[in-house]
């Protein structure tokens, strides 16, 4: 007999299989990244094709009937409307996705980083463009934690001007640790302290952080280093100056 089961779900990926139909890569609260049948959702009569767009928040039902789960039920959740009418906040959500695809397991639950993407997509969805570049950087902050990568750091050394970032040493090292590694601006390691302390909610409403860049592609390296791979949607935040 067929199982059901039901999971909310963060659409990251959907690709053609057949003339009508689409496997779907998801990111749920339950059961962390999984691969979906969806049937016929090319088709323009399709009743679920709505609710299984890229990027959306959705409720999924599907049956185990074969090695690839078939969805029965879907129900948009949050659909983030705004955030599309937002290029740079649409290249940051698929940086994002890129994230998921890249660096997580097969069904392996990660409720808090299910909830930080969610919280994330709410705040590209809501912030101003300006805001947009802070809430990226927490988003890799809090994305490193999710899985196991937090950043090493010491607060009481936020005046020390002998300061550097290390890949290798797991982040922001001082003093006589310092010595051949990438040297780091103080006002990057202040910022650093001030997002990761921040929620979504508060860097909405901060005026817009300025001279930022060095703290993104510190992060943006960091997580590179680790996954042993390139994301290749980060050339599109490059582009655009918001890494």
């Amino acid at each position: 007999m067929a199982r059901e089961a039901s999971y909310q779900a963060i659409i990251i990926k959907r690709q053609p299989y057949g003339e009508g139909d689409e496997i779907l890569t998801v990111f749920t609260k339950e059961a962390g990244k999984l691969r979906v049948l969806a049937k016929a959702t090319k088709m323009p009569k399709s009743k679920m094709r709505h609710a299984l767009q890229t990027l959306f928040l959705t409720d999924l039902t599907v049956t185990s009937v074969s090695a690839l789960p078939k969805v029965i039920g879907a129900t948009a959740v949050a659909v983030f409307p705004k955030l599309r009418e937002k290029l740079d906040a649409v290249n940051m959500a698929f940086y994002a996705s890129e994230l998921l695809l890249k660096f997580t397991a097969d069904e392996h639950k990660n409720e808090r980083l299910f909830g930080l993407v969610k919280d994330f997509f709410s705040f590209l969805d809501s912030a101003p463009v300006a805001n947009l570049n802070a809430g990226l950087a927490k988003f890799k902050i809090g994305f490193l934690e999710s899985v196991g990568l937090g950043i090493h750091f010491d607060a009481s050394e936020k005046n020390n001007p002998e300061m550097a970032f290390s890949n290798a040493r797991g982040g922001f090292v001082f003093g006589a640790e310092a010595s051949g590694q990438r040297r780091v601006n103080p006002l990057s390691f202040q910022q650093f302290l001030e997002i990761k302390n921040a929620s979504f909610s508060q860097l909405f409403t901060q005026e817009p952080m300025r001279d930022i860049q060095e703290l993104q592609d510190l992060l943006s390296n960091f997580i590179v280093y680790h996954l042993e791979r390139d994301i290749k949607s980060e050339k599109y935040l490059k582009g655009r100056n918001v890494v």
